[in-house]
């Protein structure tokens, strides 16, 4: 059966050591029909089929991210350790399983790695495009 087609967008913001990491090197878009950043706004995900997960949508992508690590599309690795923490925050609640979650149509998604505290955590939340 095929998948419903569907026209979300979702913003996310990933941040290690409270850096903003951009998706503006032209080998992170439109690697995907069914979710994909464009050139435009690299933090705005556009998801085309029902069903796609976060974790589909950045298995698209030239970088790998488990809910413990992740490696950047430029071999950089931050995992859980003694040096930081990967959290996920989706719309605004640390949520572990985040990546299993199906994108919804505006949903914001937050990856930070690091030692941040509750008040940084909430500005880099800020950060996060909005789409809705």
């Amino acid at each position: 059966m095929p998948q419903e087609q569907v026209d979300y967008k979702a913003g996310f913001a990933i941040f290690t050591h409270d850096i903003f990491r951009v998706f503006t090197a032209s080998m992170y878009h439109n690697l995907s029909n069914d979710a994909y950043i464009a050139a435009d706004n690299p933090n705005i995900v556009r998801v085309k089929k029902a069903g796609v997960t976060w974790d589909d949508f950045f298995k698209t992508l030239p970088l790998t991210l488990t809910k413990d690590c992740l490696t950047t599309g430029t071999k950089e690795t931050f995992c859980t350790n003694g040096k930081g923490i990967l959290r996920f925050y989706l719309n605004g609640k640390e949520d572990t399983n985040a990546l299993d979650k199906q994108i919804i149509n505006g949903d914001s998604l937050l990856i930070s790695f690091g030692t941040e505290s509750d008040e940084q955590i909430q500005k880099q939340l800020q950060l996060i495009p909005r789409t809705n």
